[in-house]
């Protein structure tokens, strides 16, 4: 990967990082649940099941 395309995925992911910051809850699991990771009710579905203890530590 050239240095320039890593400049561009930097830049895509601190402008959705910025995007993040500014979401309630309900909209970050409604975005986690769009992508398949979590259920309606915010749970780590099977695949991603070993998250939750990241994320909850």
């Amino acid at each position: 990967m050239s240095d320039k395309d890593l400049a561009k995925l930097f830049e895509i992911a601190n402008a959705a990082i910025a995007k993040a910051r500014t979401m309630t809850k309900k909209e970050a699991i409604s975005s986690l649940n769009d992508a398949g990771i979590v259920t309606k009710k915010g749970k780590f579905k099977k695949a991603y099941a070993g998250w939750e203890e990241i994320t909850q530590g």
